[in-house]
């Protein structure tokens, strides 16, 4: 599936050298755009429904505060989905996810699927949407027409 953000920029040439997104969810240079079990979000002992969970409410109030701004849109700040992802790939050196090959990991050795913690540090990760994190496009007016 070909997807296309801001600029043009193509999701396939982003993710060329590893899926990455922040909190497995948002990607920065496509603006609105959310993904369900996303990069880093697979459950390595526990329940997908319950990442997926976490993940909806997150959404809900990411939408929350782009219509309370009366916004456009809503994309996370490349700066935070960067060391976002740093500090994720730095848990992975020693445990099981680099020694094995598997579809868990791309062909550079990158793990791209699993979340490397517990279930309960997604949940604290994500159970307040930080808007600070985020860019908010422009406003825009909501009314009736003068036709």
């Amino acid at each position: 599936m070909a997807i296309t953000g801001s600029g043009g920029r193509e999701l396939e040439k982003v993710w060329a050298d590893g899926a990455h997104a922040h909190l497995g969810m948002t990607v920065p240079g496509f603006p609105s755009m959310f993904v369900l079990y996303g990069p880093n979000t697979n459950t390595s002992g526990g329940s997908i429904i319950f990442y997926l969970e976490q993940q909806a409410a997150y959404v809900r109030q990411a939408l929350q505060a782009m219509h309370a701004r009366g916004a456009s849109s809503v994309t996370v700040r490349a700066d935070v989905e960067a060391a976002s992802d740093a500090a994720l790939q730095a848990r992975f050196p020693g445990t099981a996810w680099t020694t094995c090959d598997s579809w868990y990991r791309d062909a550079s050795g990158r793990v791209v699927t699993n979340w490397p913690g517990y279930m309960r540090e997604y949940r604290k990760a994500t159970e307040r949407f930080e808007p600070g994190e985020y860019e908010f496009g422009e406003r825009v007016s909501v009314g009736h027409s003068s036709t």
